[in-house]
């Protein structure tokens, strides 16, 4: 957030195309992970819709728990692409709002000089993260469909360089794409796009071979919530890396992904996420 920026917690300093009365995807993860992006109805719901969330924690601290797992590994991810491997160019689709560790902070509290593209598709988290974003010319917020990512790769090179590699970001998207509607796809035309030494970064909801009393839990969650997810065990979600190098430790609970030295806390959902290089 820009230094001396009122928070989003008064209506009156809504940024044009934001409306504060309808509750958003997007600001209630800032809410719950702890930032100040987000307006009364949007705690509402934070507060509210989460009482039978399950897992060890459960409620709302146990979906705190989850997304903060969640946004930790892509911190750690991220950062390991700008520091070891020294991408300095990312595309981060289906992003949410760039706040709370999003891919532009993580990257730049490793190599301040990176450059990234957000996408989203709902108008409202683009007006708002364009908002925040205003005074940074090397990141950039687009509106798009993320089944469209050859419209989205075109006008994304107005600021990255397909000819250097590029760190690809689709954390907690592929699980609202049905098998018929085809992921690989969307995954093949990015990767076609980005030359050898560039990365692809996911996290997937996962289906846990093993618990089948948790899945049936989770499938029934998602059919309250509305959502149209698709739990994949593993080994589905490996194969989104099929002719990739994948990075150890592999695909694994985000929680798991080179977690730092002493970690610990209450364990999150299993969500798996991984990172490969293209060959």
């Amino acid at each position: 957030m820009r230094e001396g920026q009122p928070t989003m917690k008064d209506p009156g300093h809504a940024p044009a195309g934001v409306n504060p009365m309808i509750p958003n995807t997007a600001r209630i993860m800032d809410y719950l992970l702890g930032g100040t992006e987000h307006y009364a109805p949007d705690r509402a719901i934070g507060d509210n819709a989460f009482v039978n969330w399950p897992g060890e924690t459960g409620g709302i601290e146990g979906v705190r728990v989850d997304l903060h797992a969640a946004r930790d590994a892509l911190g750690r991810i991220v950062g390991h692409l700008a520091g070891e491997c020294g991408i300095r160019q990312f595309l981060d689709l289906a992003s949410g709002l760039p706040t709370m560790g999003n891919t532009h902070l993580a990257a730049r509290a490793v190599a301040p000089g990176c450059r990234v593209v957000y996408v989203d598709s709902n108008p409202s988290v683009v007006a708002h993260g364009q908002y925040l974003l205003a005074s940074d010319p090397d990141t950039v917020f687009l509106e798009a469909d993320f089944n469209d990512p050859k419209d989205i790769l075109t006008r994304a090179a107005t600021t990255l360089d397909y000819s250097q590699p590029v760190g690809l970001v689709l954390f907690g998207v592929l699980h609202f794409v049905d098998d018929a509607d085809g992921p690989q796809r969307i995954l093949d035309d990015l990767l076609a796009a980005v030359p050898s030494g560039s990365y692809l970064a996911l996290s997937h909801f996962a289906k846990d071979e093993a618990d089948t009393a948790m899945n049936a839990m989770l499938t029934e969650m998602d059919k309250q919530t509305g959502e149209a997810v698709t739990r994949r065990t593993r080994t589905e979600v490996e194969r989104f890396f099929d002719g990739m190098e994948i990075v150890a430790p592999g695909v694994v609970e985000t929680e798991l992904w080179r977690p730092p030295a002493g970690a610990s806390g209450p364990k999150p959902l299993p969500m798996w996420c991984g990172l490969a290089r293209k060959r």
